[in-house]
């Protein structure tokens, strides 16, 4: 079943945990590539100073983020690699989850770590080809080039961990915020 948009308005901290264990549908040409989400991070919009959106900044850059909840967030960071985001909330509330790794469905239950191509944010990314091109569009949509759904796969609380975020050391305290949460043992985490 795919999520529908509504799922994306709730509390980014909560859809950020409620992902886990999604199925991320990536769709190139004539192929699917299909993925289970298992490492996100949550950032909160205009309070957050790890966001993109902290203080509403508005630029040509975040303008996605300012549209409702359910829409893809695709950026570049350091000039090559791309990040891959789910918008949430409203258009008042400019947040969004970051998807840090996905495990593939035709991947090796046990891979070496050589590999692991799907094991963080700009891997991911380059793995299946996401770019600017997938900027703004409606995850909840079939005929989408991106979409996430539901296959009933079950995640307890016990089996997430939840840890400070990657690579925000700028934000001062809020680098620290537990917003960073992964699926425990699973070998596609980017970093333990």
């Amino acid at each position: 079943m795919i999520l529908p948009q509504e799922f994306y308005f709730d509390d980014t901290t909560s859809v950020a945990k409620a992902l886990l264990g999604k199925v991320l549908h990536i769709k190139s040409g004539k192929e699917e590539h299909k993925a289970r989400i298992v490492e996100v991070e949550a950032y909160l919009g205009v309070e957050d100073p790890a966001c993109h959106t902290f203080g509403d900044r508005r630029t040509q850059r975040t303008k996605s983020m300012y549209l409702d909840g359910g829409h893809s967030y695709v950026y570049l960071i350091y000039g090559m690699y791309h990040c891959l985001n789910f918008v949430t909330r409203t258009t008042e509330h400019p947040e969004a989850v970051l998807i840090r790794a996905v495990q593939p469905f035709e991947a090796d239950h046990n891979p070496k770590k050589k590999d692991l191509k799907t094991n963080g944010p700009g891997k991911l990314c380059k793995h299946y080809g996401i770019t600017k091109e997938h900027d703004g569009l409606r995850l909840w949509k079939k005929n989408s080039e991106l979409y996430v759904s539901d296959d009933d796969f079950n995640v307890s609380s016990k089996q997430i961990v939840a840890c400070p975020r990657i690579g925000v050391d700028y934000a001062g305290e809020a680098a620290k915020w537990p917003l960073r949460f992964y699926l425990k043992d699973n070998l596609f985490v980017s970093k333990k």
